[in-house]
């Protein structure tokens, strides 16, 4: 229990420090954009690049590990969706963005870090498949669903083509492309690049988690709190449970094993708290109260679930 409180007490004493930073001290959430642009658009993208050119492709695509992943995303997207339209009697956005609340881990700002002090050899390829997953199924279902209510606007096709565009554009799947390529190719990057962008990647690290404490600053849960705590208790319970099941079930196909670590990172990645960028998304759509309630009680909730989802698999 101690080794793993050594883990996790020091990622979340660093959301802490975020917070306190832009609470009390000398940084304004302005700062935390421009730290969070910083490691999106070059710390992670790097650090991704760098990880996935650096072995073979097979091992930095493991096809169970994105099979699991894959089905407990859809699956929570799913019930998340539902729930929404069918108990709660919301708008096709309010439900798109209660199913991302669910089905959509912070694998940037909390996972990576995470990742690189539990298993620090797969940090990288754990966060690639992640983010696969994430653009090519979980944000292009959401922008479909949140589409659907916006009659008024433009065409659903036209807005699909458009999410499309702006992930092929976003530096990190752009350098998640570019790893595997290199990867592919067999290429090895000249020692100079090598080490700047290990320097790079390596910054990405406490100023991800600085930046999730910053955002935390002025969010209150008010009004509609059923609805809040069932897409909380979704997103940090039902999603690494899903994981968890289907890490058991594909463990009897015959598709390549995940093995231990990949199987832990599966489920604890799982629990991990809501997409920060849900925030962002979800304003444009109209939905402003839920969403941010979501991503602040995911995230204070996630040091009591990852610690114990840590416990429970050793």
């Amino acid at each position: 229990m101690l080794d793993i409180l050594t883990i996790t007490v020091p990622l979340y004493a660093c959301v802490f420090v975020g917070y306190a930073a832009v609470r009390w001290g000398p940084f304004g959430r302005r700062d935390v954009d421009t730290i969070s642009a910083f490691v999106m658009n070059i710390a992670l993208p790097a650090l991704m690049f760098s990880s996935l050119s650096a072995r073979p492709l097979a091992e930095a695509l493991h096809p169970t590990y994105l099979l699991v992943y894959a089905l407990a995303s859809l699956v929570t997207l799913v019930f998340g969706y539902v729930y929404s339209r069918r108990v709660e009697r919301t708008g096709h956005a309010a439900a798109a963005f209660d199913a991302m609340g669910m089905g959509a881990a912070n694998s940037g700002f909390i996972g990576f870090p995470l990742f690189s002090l539990l298993l620090p050899g797969l940090a990288g390829p754990i966060f690639g498949m992640n983010v696969l997953v994430e653009s090519l199924l979980t944000l292009p279902l959401v922008f479909f669903w949140a589409g659907l209510s916006d009659s008024a606007g433009s065409s659903l096709g036209t807005q699909v083509r458009a999410a499309v565009v702006r992930m092929a554009k976003m530096p990190v799947m752009i350098a998640l492309v570019a790893g595997m390529v290199v990867s592919l190719l067999g290429w090895h990057l000249p020692e100079v690049l090598a080490t700047s962008l290990d320097l790079f990647g390596r910054a990405s690290t406490a100023l991800a988690l600085f930046g999730v404490g910053g955002m935390l600053v002025g969010i209150r849960v008010r009004g509609q709190v059923r609805r809040i705590v069932v897409v909380t208790a979704g997103k940090l319970l039902v999603m690494p449970g899903v994981a968890f099941l289907f890490v058991w079930v594909l463990g009897w196909t015959p598709l390549p094993p995940l093995g231990d670590d990949l199987a832990l990172a599966a489920v604890v990645g799982a629990g991990l708290p809501t997409f920060t960028s849900s925030v962002i998304f979800a304003a444009t759509f109209g939905e402003k109260d839920v969403p941010p309630a979501v991503m602040l009680l995911t995230t204070l909730g996630s040091f009591v679930t990852v610690t114990g989802l840590l416990v429970l698999l050793g």
